[in-house]
């Protein structure tokens, strides 16, 4: 088996009174997609603000690479290898695509932003950086185009790149398929799953038939805490998970 990127023990999340996250152990396997679902309230986003450290945890611990990063600050994250894209869009509009790929590129590194003396076409690490995300993408033919200009799922496209020129190990995704139509949809699957064989995704979804076609491991979660993780066929089949709050979407999908 892979080694474990990430993971947590007994990770608890409160606001005020109201316990968002109660006991959650879960773990992320290297160069896997893993998929995180659950009805509104399940405490998915709780969780990601948790590994991300825009949350501090009332209780337990998280480990990145064996490492315990419960206290880590959000920028210390990131320059360990850990990325993320956001629900909704959160692009410089205004600047060009190779320019939000370089920011973000440069971003994974902030003391260069500590030389002023330095053009910002100077740095050859990030522009290459740039050249690779927008092949890998398909965002060459769209390089120049202001941000803002894109089309709803060139924009989700775009952030996914970002999140990739930071060199991440690790990419948590807040429903990237949120708002596409269903052409971007496949384009968004097929990017989410070749990702896996250089990075480790973690990522929530709604969309039951992108879970189940994609991820190596699902973690359900109901009332803040994990219902079942394994395999989609194993999480598919259990009637629990079936009881719980799939029920018909499950099984008019997949069955």
């Amino acid at each position: 088996m892979s080694a474990t990127v990430l993971s947590t023990h007994g990770l608890s999340v409160r606001y005020g009174d109201f316990l968002a996250l109660a006991d959650v152990d879960f773990a992320v396997r290297e160069n896997s997609v893993h998929s995180i679902i659950g009805p509104n309230g399940a405490g998915k986003t709780s969780l990601f603000h948790a590994l991300m450290g825009r949350v501090r945890p009332a209780a337990g611990r998280i480990e990145l690479n064996g490492r315990d990063i419960t206290d880590a600050s959000d920028s210390d994250r990131v320059r360990l290898g850990v990325a993320r894209s956001f629900q909704v869009t959160s692009l410089f509009a205004t600047l060009a695509v190779r320019e939000n790929l370089r920011l973000a590129a440069q971003g994974a590194r902030p003391w260069q932003a500590l030389a002023p003396w330095r053009g910002p076409m100077s740095n050859r690490a990030a522009l290459a950086t740039v050249d690779e995300v927008l092949a890998r993408l398909d965002l060459k033919a769209l390089a120049d185009r202001a941000a803002g200009e894109l089309s709803h799922g060139e924009q989700r496209r775009l952030e996914v790149g970002m999140a990739l020129a930071a060199r991440p190990r690790l990419i948590l995704m807040d429903e990237p398929t949120s708002g596409m139509g269903v052409d971007d949809i496949e384009g968004m699957k097929r990017l989410i799953k070749s990702l896996g064989a250089d990075h480790t995704v973690l990522f929530i979804e709604h969309n039951m038939g992108i879970v189940m076609n994609i991820s190596d491991t699902v973690t359900v979660m109901r009332a803040g805490r994990v219902l079942i993780e394994g395999p989609p066929a194993v999480v598919r089949d259990d009637p629990e998970v079936r009881r719980a709050y799939l029920g018909e979407m499950i099984t008019g999908d997949l069955s």
